[in-house]
């Protein structure tokens, strides 16, 4: 059995000697990756440095945390409006921020009580508080497309903690199989 050529499939062949348009290849290539981290992004430089490395890689990212403290330098948004900067890693910081979204979760902590009584209301509550946080970032802020319009192809999730983080990620990614979408791999 014989499989289609490539330059008959017009989407693909580009009129030239090329196989295929070579921007349509780097759009092949390109993944929509999203960094998930249960606690202070900030504090976590190992995800960011994932982060980093997939933005140089040409990905998209989407990097989920808490609200804290600020992202590494190279992940840093400028607050300069300089045009006039024409060094390498202005040029690098300006690449990344048109591949990367951060959304930050801020989670609702209940007061913590010294007795017992108190200890069996905190730890519920606050599980059921991250899981909305999570719910709500997963399913409600990542759909907005407005940044990456590509749909999720990657989940790297930063583990511990592993409650609710892994069982919400894992059930995102069924929902969106479910729904007929692209099943993001879970990492």
């Amino acid at each position: 059995t014989d499989l289609p050529s490539i330059r008959s499939c017009s989407l693909w062949y580009d009129g030239t000697n090329n196989t295929m348009n070579n921007s349509l290849e780097m759009m092949e290539k390109k993944k929509h990756v999203v960094v998930v981290v249960l606690g202070d992004i900030g504090r976590s430089p190992r995800m960011q440095y994932h982060t980093l490395s997939l933005l140089e890689h040409g990905h998209y990212v989407t990097l989920i945390g808490y609200v804290g403290e600020r992202l590494i330098p190279a992940l840093e948004k400028s607050t300069s409006d300089d045009d006039n900067t024409h060094s390498s890693t202005a040029t690098a910081t300006k690449k990344y921020h048109q591949n990367l979204r951060v959304l930050r979760m801020k989670p609702h902590l209940p007061s913590k009580l010294n007795n017992i009584t108190g200890r069996l209301f905190y730890y519920p509550l606050r599980l059921i508080s991250l899981m909305y946080c999570l719910f709500y970032t997963l399913w409600i802020q990542l759909q907005d497309r407005t940044t990456i319009s590509i749909p999720v192809d990657v989940i790297l999730v930063q583990n511990p903690p592993s409650v609710p983080t892994l069982l919400l990620v894992y059930l995102y990614c069924v929902w969106e199989g479910l729904l007929g979408r692209k099943r993001p791999r879970f990492v």
